[in-house]
């Protein structure tokens, strides 16, 4: 029974070779030929190759793990083959219950069953059993690492024998020992074909040991030449497969027999998989068979290989299946070739499937189990969670009442009530809605406003308060431990059925997942029915697994560690019906052995491709060497190179065109250097590479969607081929015409317009509504100062920026203590210019503010409240005795002073006929013997800002027009001087009235600080009413609460 092993060159017609022999062997139906390829895209290649040969009815078609499993069929045994969920449920199982010392840290972290998992499956395609590697350990000294590892997989794959399981990389064992003990499997076999690998396990060695005696004729391809010895490079893998069949099947490999067709590849590409990694000097010209590209980044990368690939696809007249782009690992560019395919409108079919974990269907019911999650009910039902499942496409909730409208009040409700997480916080924040009314005038300067008119109250609250307990009840899981079967029919309830039944109705939970998933975008239908299905069958290996175990009932947290580890290890695949065609997508060494007509490789980049390799933390490289070479395990050292190899196949899969791109700035920022292969091609051809930039435009021809072409026109300057195209297509006419006049008013070629701010043609408005008898505060007039646009966004349209609800103190809040406990001391003691009365008094008036304070100023204390106490305590002390040291001769005589407000009059500013008014609290006032006046201001933040410098640029008014208010409102008397005070630094600002001085305009003193404010406040009244609102970032960039940042074109952050 003759056995033949074929070495040629990659590319060089062994498939052929073997799809001729099948196809003929196959014509008389007198043999039906098996044929083992790596994995299913090989086999549908070979299908596809068969049927182009005119059909081979009877070739069997399928990889090792068909093979195993026609043979153990034919041997009459059988096991129940566990799925990876269940494979991983059960090693869970294992790790929990055994007795872990050196691994015990990492007991409950998901990823290390993974670990195990993959241990697992190493040794066993090693063919190393558990008792062998157990012995070897022990005779290495024992080492609690490696022992506990032997001690798992001894537990685990005894519990298969006892069971009758099998796990997919144990299936190859069981087949040689089946082939053992039934010598009569295999022999009514005419013909095996082994095609496509570059190297074989141990264990699949074995099973071709046992069927070479039996079959009719044995044929294995190998990538290699006999006697070349000059690529050692590519040749490494390649030779030690060679020697491991020859011994094994006791034959000496040969030529592949004479083609049966001439070479299909063009002269470069076949000149270049001829000479890589060779001493051969000879360079061919890439005559457009090999094209290089260097692109500025990951994005650009697959922007210009899909423009390449999908150019020559339609040029050539090729189908999609004749192309493929590959790299060594296709994970980091996934996200961008879907957007980009999209874009281009070109159909992609990724090889290696989707991680389950993104697809948005399973991610939103993840998310809603991580709801009632947390042991800790301060932590269940935290705020984003909550309102993303409240908004999610994928839940219908019109059972509970929850709406679009009411999602948008329960998050209005959430910021201003300050909810974080815990139903606690949720009811707390419910109980104040719906017994506070809300304020009866929208004046956005009201200080004492207890909840904001968009904020649900009384009834309308009380009936959200409902929607919510509704929806409480529908996601909290069965409370107590329960069996994995309790909360996957709970989890199952919740998705829905596929088809509702007419004589059933809907489980109280039902959120009908299926069917808004059938109701959503049909290019998503596929997508997420998909995910769906792969979800579904990991429940259902849960359960199996539980029970085939025999699990102790566990709480639902439990059950959610299980669930999460297996989505985490799962993917899914989008079925590609047969009738439609698709661009592959795949790791370079997924497509070995398939031929294409244009390939593109991305990642041409050092660390890239080659990968960085890395050893294996738990099997270090030293434990394997001596287990292999003491021991006689069949183990590879973890970070054994095969690199080079990988990259000759990718090389010579394309028989018409090559393109290998590279990113030249890395995701970090930094520049990346190209990959040594990619200077090796350049040896081998003559080829240029194309430099993109962040610049670099495809020209009209190159495009490939309507947003390149359009972008490629506008680059050149084509407004003949701009105005024919989009005559041909009014929508985006319609599109550019609009957006050509916002870029045009953006890039500053026209004055600003209606939608930028420059709304003087409706000044007629905003002059009625800042007329005369419009009250202004210092920082609305400050606010207009230091950004018009600012002030309109907040003070006319009344928008505030969406805060995240937060626990704690935030700013104003803090600053509302300082100020009532400042005014209290003062007022609480008989003399308030004792310093040792004051500090004596300081602790019992400052304690029942402070008590007081989560409740009157709605936050939320954190465990370091009781220390932010102190720290208050302690600043307001440190600036008792500051302030003392300043007081000179000044007494305080009045706190809080009001004008403008509570009936006091207000400071009047006038300009001939012309006024405007000012409101405000001074927050304190001092008074001398001779009836000087000082005007305090504390102040929380930073002392950078308050200088001479912004007073006299207008950013700052408010000390120089509370001075002026005290004297004329007020009639307190002839201000002399004034600061800021820095409560929390016990520190004056640098700027003070006493020492204003404006040389250039010849003003000085707190007269000259009070001209100078109240010219620039005039500058704001009359930009105000004129209604001039154009945006003006300031030069140290915009304050993240501006309420504009989240639209304003002209926002810059603030550089620190």
């Amino acid at each position: 029974m003759p056995t033949h092993l074929y070495l040629a060159p990659a590319a060089s017609g062994k498939t052929t070779y073997l799809v001729a022999q099948a196809s003929t062997l196959s014509a008389g139906l007198t043999a039906m030929p098996h044929v083992v390829v790596p994995a299913q895209l090989q086999v549908r290649a070979w299908q596809r190759r068969l049927a182009e040969t005119g059909g081979a009815l009877g070739v069997r078609v399928g990889t090792f793990d068909t093979l195993y499993r026609e043979i153990l069929r034919a041997a009459g045994e059988v096991y129940v083959l566990l799925t990876e969920p269940i494979q991983y449920r059960l090693l869970r199982a294992l790790i929990t219950e055994a007795p872990l010392q050196h691994y015990a840290p990492l007991r409950n972290r998901p990823g290390f069953a993974q670990v195990v998992q993959g241990f697992v499956r190493e040794l066993k395609a090693g063919g190393v059993p558990p008792d062998a590697f157990t012995q070897a350990v022990e005779a290495m000294g024992g080492e609690p690492r490696l022992l506990e590892l032997a001690r798992l997989y001894t537990a685990y794959q005894e519990r298969l024998q006892h069971e009758g399981w099998a796990d997919f990389a144990g299936l190859g064992w069981l087949t040689a020992e089946a082939l053992a003990r039934h010598p009569d499997v295999g022999r009514n076999w005419s013909h095996l074909f082994v095609d496509g690998f570059d190297d074989l396990t141990s264990v699949q060695v074995d099973v071709l040991q046992h069927l070479a005696g039996r079959v009719g004729e044995l044929v294995i391809t190998l990538t290699g030449s006999p006697g070349d010895d000059g690529r050692a490079l590519i040749q490494h893998r390649f030779d030690r497969t060679r020697r491991r069949l020859e011994t094994a099947l006791g034959i000496t490999a040969e030529p592949l027999p004479a083609r049966v067709t001439p070479d299909p590849r063009v002269p470069a590409l076949a000149h270049l998989e001829a000479t890589l990694f060779t001493a051969d000097t000879v360079q061919r010209p890439a005559s457009d068979a090999v094209k290089l590209i260097a692109a500025p980044d990951r994005e650009a990368e697959v922007r210009a290989a899909l423009r390449w690939l999908k150019t020559r696809v339609v040029r050539e007249r090729l189908r999609l299946s004749d192309a493929a782009l590959l790299a060594r690992d296709i994970e980091p560019y996934r996200p961008f070739i879907q957007q980009t395919a999209d874009e281009f409108g070109v159909p992609v079919h990724i090889l290696d499937g989707l991680p389950l974990r993104t697809n948005p269907a399973v991610a939103a019911l993840l998310d809603l189990l991580r709801l009632a999650l947390p042991d800790e009910a301060s932590s269940a039902f935290p705020w984003r969670l909550t309102l993303e499942a409240w908004r999610s496409p994928y839940f219908e909730w019109t059972a509970c009442g929850i709406t679009p409208e009411a999602a948008e009040s329960l998050d209005r409700l959430a910021r201003w009530g300050r909810v974080v997480a815990g139903l606690a916080q949720w009811e707390e924040a419910f109980a104040l809605a719906i017994n506070t009314g809300p304020r009866d005038v929208l004046d956005e300067e009201q200080a004492d406003v207890d909840i904001p008119l968009t904020v649900p109250t009384g009834a309308a609250a009380e009936a959200l308060a409902a929607t919510f307990h509704c929806f409480v009840q529908r996601v909290t899981p069965p409370q107590g431990p329960h069996p994995c079967r309790t909360f996957v029919a709970w989890l199952e309830s919740l998705i829905g059925d596929d088809v509702p039944s007419e004589d059933e109705a809907a489980p109280p939970t039902d959120l009908g997942v299926v069917r808004r998933v059938d109701a959503g975008p049909s290019e998503l239908v596929e997508r997420d029915r998909a995910a769906l299905d792969a979800f579904k069958d990991i429940l259902r290996g849960l359960v199996w697994a539980d029970e085939a175990v025999a699990c102790a009932p566990a709480p639902f947290p439990a059950f959610w560690t299980d669930l999460e580890g297996a989505v985490e290890a799962a993917t899914y695949r989008l079925p590609l019906p047969a009738d439609r065609e698709a661009l592959l997508v795949a790791d370079v060494t997924q497509a070995r052995g398939v031929p294409f007509h244009t390939v593109a490789v991305l990642g041409l980049a050092e660390g890239e491709f080659p990968a960085a390799l890395a050893e294996d933390p738990f099997l270090r490289d030293a434990d394997r060497r001596t287990l292999r070479d003491d021991f006689g395990l069949s183990l590879s050292p973890s970070p054994d190179s095969s690199e080079a190899e990988y990259f000759y196949e990718a090389i010579a899969r394309p028989r018409a065109a090559l393109l290998l791109t590279r990113p030249r700035i890395a995701d970090n920022g930094a520049p990346w250097q190209a990959s040594p292969y990619w200077d090796e091609v350049r040896r081998r051809v003559a080829v240029t590479p194309l430099h993109l930039t962040s610049h670099s435009y495809p020209t009209p021809d190159e495009a490939a969607s309507w947003e390149e072409l359009l972008l490629g026109l506008s680059a050149q300057g084509d407004t003949t081929t701009w105005e024919a195209l989009t005559q041909r297509q009014p929508a985006y006419h319609i599109v550019l015409e609009r957006a050509t006049r916002v870029l045009t008013q953006r890039l500053g070629t026209i004055t600003p317009g209606l939608f930028d701010g420059d709304l003087t043609s409706t000044s007629d408005i905003f002059a009625q509504r800042f007329g005369l008898a419009r009250g202004w505060s210092a920082s609305r007039l400050e606010s207009y100062r230091e950004c018009p646009f600012r002030f309109f966004v907040g003070s006319v349209l009344a928008l505030e920026p969406r805060a995240r609800p937060v626990e704690g103190l935030d700013a104003a809040q803090l600053g509302t203590l300082y100020h009532h406990i400042f005014e209290q001391l003062y007022q609480a003691v008989t003399d308030s210019t004792d310093l040792a009365q004051l500090l004596a008094a300081l602790p019992e008036v400052a304690a029942p503010i402070l008590d007081a304070a989560p409740t009157e100023q709605q936050f939320r204390p954190t465990a370091w409240w009781a220390r932010t106490r102190d720290e208050i305590i302690e600043n307001v002390r440190r600036s008792l005795i500051a302030l003392d040291a300043l007081r000179e001769n000044f007494v305080p005589y009045a706190y809080e002073a009001q004008f403008g407000l509570e009936g006091q009059p207000p400071l009047v500013i006038r300009d001939g006929a012309d006024r405007f008014q000012v409101r405000g609290l001074i927050d304190r006032v001092d008074r001398a013997p001779d009836g000087r006046v000082r005007i305090i201001d504390y102040k929380t933040g930073g002392k950078g800002s308050f200088t001479v410098t912004n007073v006299k640029k207008g950013k700052k008014l408010q000390l120089p027009l509370y001075a002026l208010a005290a004297q004329e409102a007020l009639d307190l008397g002839n201000v002399t001087d004034g600061f800021y005070w820095h409560i929390q630094a016990a520190e004056a600002s640098s700027f003070t009235l006493a020492k204003f001085a404006d040389k250039e305009e010849n003003l000085f003193g707190p007269a000259g600080a009070m001209q100078t404010v109240v010219t620039h406040a005039w500058e704001a009244v009359h930009g105000a009413r004129q209604g001039h609102f154009v945006p003006t970032p300031p030069g140290g960039g915009c304050p993240a609460y501006c309420p504009a940042a989240s639209f304003c074109w002209h926002y810059q952050p603030k550089q620190w």
